[in-house]
Parts: structure tokens; C-alpha cells; sequence
């Protein structure tokens, strides 16, 4: 017996990888029918074996992408259409009821990608794919569509296309998606604006390791960044910032590289490494400050681990640009200070002009 029904999911349930995950799971049930979003969230509307539609829904339930959030489903019985596959279809826009994921560190498939010599991503800054990148930070509007984010001005290269469009692919409808050929490109500026010669990560590097403070663009905004081990150079920022005892955050490549400098529990680890990427507070593991001035008469410190491909990439260039992940699990010993590029009390900078003349 064939039967048809509509299935509404809301929740987080865009910019997670729902639709390829909801084409994939009719396929496997031998289910006709499409998937799209909304501004109400996720509409499916599927026909097959009654066993069929119990069992997608069921497993829409205990089988959503990891970085979704459902918050209902709900059924409605259709008259069948005689439908023969199914399809992502194109999104519908109406009043927007709906949300999108936050912004998520890159994942580990994509860090293998990063750090191999041989793939075209190599060392590619904005890389990303459904499980991982920026979401809510690019996004203008619901519901999420490529043409509605930041990324909708940069087309896809032939090779990205074909990713694009295939359901078996990890980057299928992933709407930051892009490469070295055809998406953003990284620059480094000196304080006047003027793109600097050679490679952006390494000359980066090379400022930081020389002292300087650095304004590193990320999601949603600029950190300051200099090296955690140079009081000197923490110390004019502090300076500069108008932050004379307040603590700053210091990012490590990884957990290992934490150790003798603060003590982490299970759960701390837990939070550092989890796709949110929070700053976690956690004691020092010395009654005496092994980093002058970053959290001056404190007992913990606040501390934090990459997040974007750009912060990566910088520890990766400090390591000797290792090909593999091997290096990642490893401990490094560069610390930088990542600190908000708002001038105390003022509204974050997140424009690139307002960046050069505020910072």
C-alpha cells in the first residue's frame, strides 16, 4: 500500500546538512518525493510504503545531523501523487519563524583536507563543508540559501560545483562552500591599507613572532593578536586597549599544549574541544604567572583552542607547515593572546575600512 504524508521539522534545522541528510535517508527507504527549507524550518513532503513513512520519521528523530537541533515534527496524511524520486527542491520564502546553526570549528575531515600537501584545499583559508564553518555569521537572511549569504557574490568553480551538487559528497548544498579558484582570498594590510608581498599566514607570523599586535579577521569580527610569551608586546596592548588588569584569553593549538600551564578536568577538555569553541576558565596550575600580564593577581586562566581555518593555519605555519594531522594532537608551544578589537566600552569593529582607521 502506498501512502503520502507532509513532514514539518523546526528547530536548527538549516545550515546543518538537513536536506542531503533527508535525501540520503529517502533514498535508503525507497522514498519519493522532495525536501526543502523554509522560513518555517524543513518541509518534506514523501510517499512510499507505509513502513516507509514510519520509519523516516523515526529516524529523522534519532538519526539527525549532528549539529541540528529538533525541536517538532509533525505529520500530515497527503493523497499520493505517483511520484518517482526524490529531490532537494528549491527553498520557499514567506514569514520567517525559523533559525540556523552557529557558526562551528572546523571539523576533522576538513583539517585533514587543510593540512595535505596534495589536496586542492592545502592550506585553503576559508574551508569548510555541512558539518562545520560559518553559518549565523554569513547568513542576511532565512531562509538559508547561498544567494542569501555573504558567500552568494563568489560562483562555484566547476570542481566546488560538482561537490556541490552531489548528495554523496559531504560539501552537498554546504552554501559557504568554495576553494582557492573561486572563493575569498586572504590578504595581509599593513596600517595603511596596503596588501603586503609574499604569504599572509606566513608574514603574519612572522609580525607576531617579531612583537607586533596583529588584527586577525574572524567570524563576526576582529581579535588582536599578539604572542601570550611577550610581556613587551602584551603589555602595549593592554596599553593600547585601554585595558590595564582586566584578563585576556590566550588560544593553544590544542589541549596538550595547555599542560603545566592550567589544570583541565574531563569536562573542561570536553568544552575546549567541542564545536562551539568557547573560552573555558580553568586554575593555573602555579601559584606564580608563567605569562606576565595576561591575568595579572587572577587564578585561573581563560583559555581556548582554533576555531577557523585562519587560526589553524597560524599554528600550523609556527609547527613548520607538518603535511598530516598527526601535528595537531602534539604539543605546540607558540600561546597567542585573542582578544575582541573593540576599543573598551565601544561596539565591535567588523568592517574591514572601519578596521583599518579604529585599529
Amino acid at each position: 500500500m502506498i501512502a503520502a504524508q507532509r513532514i514539518r521539522v523546526t528547530g536548527v534545522v538549516q545550515g546543518v546538512g538537513f536536506r542531503p541528510f533527508v535525501w540520503r535517508l529517502a533514498r535508503e527507504l525507497s522514498l519519493a518525493g522532495w525536501v526543502r527549507n523554509d522560513s518555517g524550518g524543513v518541509e518534506i513532503t514523501v510517499e512510499g510504503s507505509v513502513a516507509g513513512l514510519k520509519a523516516m520519521v523515526e529516524r529523522i528523530r534519532l538519526e539527525a545531523p549532528p549539529l541540528a537541533r529538533i525541536d517538532e515534527i509533525r505529520t500530515t496524511a497527503l493523497q499520493p501523487q505517483g511520484m518517482r524520486e526524490f529531490k532537494i527542491a528549491a527553498s520557499a520564502a514567506n514569514e520567517c519563524t525559523t533559525m540556523i546553526g552557529e557558526d562551528t570549528a572546523v571539523c576533522e575531515a576538513c583539517l585533514a583536507e587543510l593540512f595535505d600537501p596534495a589536496n586542492r584545499r592545502w592550506r585553503h583559508a576559508f574551508i569548510t563543508c555541512t558539518h562545520c564553518g560559518p553559518r549565523y555569521t554569513i547568513a542576511f537572511a532565512l531562509p538559508y540559501d547561498r544567494s542569501r549569504t555573504s558567500m552568494g557574490s563568489f560562483a562555484l568553480c566547476a570542481e566546488c560545483a560538482k561537490e556541490y551538487e552531489n548528495p554523496e559528497d559531504r560539501r552537498f548544498h554546504a552554501e559557504p562552500t568554495c576553494c582557492p579558484a573561486c572563493g575569498p582570498q586572504l590578504r595581509l594590510l599593513d596600517e595603511g591599507g596596503r596588501a603586503m608581498d609574499g604569504d599572509p599566514i606566513a608574514g603574519t607570523l612572522a609580525l607576531i613572532r617579531a612583537g607586533a599586535i596583529v588584527a586577525v579577521k574572524g567570524l563576526g569580527g576582529y581579535h588582536l593578536v599578539c604572542d601570550a610569551r611577550n610581556a613587551e608586546a602584551v603589555s602595549r596592548l593592554r596599553e593600547r586597549k585601554n585595558r590595564e588588569a582586566k584578563p585576556l584569553a590566550i588560544m593553544a593549538a590544542n589541549v596538550h599544549s595547555l599542560e603545566g600551564l592550567v589544570e583541565l578536568d574531563a569536562e573542561s577538555r570536553a568544552l575546549l574541544e567541542s564545536p562551539e569553541r568557547p573560552i573555558v576558565l580553568a586554575p593555573k596550575s602555579s601559584h606564580e604567572d608563567a605569562l606576565t600580564g595576561i591575568a595579572p593577581g587572577m587564578a585561573h586562566y581563560g583559555v581556548m583552542l582554533p576555531a577557523t581555518p585562519v587560526q589553524w593555519l597560524l599554528f600550523h605555519e609556527a609547527a613548520g607547515r607538518p603535511a598530516g594531522v598527526q601535528w595537531v594532537r602534539q604539543p605546540q608551544p607558540m600561546l597567542l593572546v585573542m582578544t575582541s578589537a573593540n576599543p573598551g566600552g565601544e561596539p565591535l569593529v567588523i568592517d574591514d575600512e572601519e578596521a583599518l582607521t579604529r585599529l
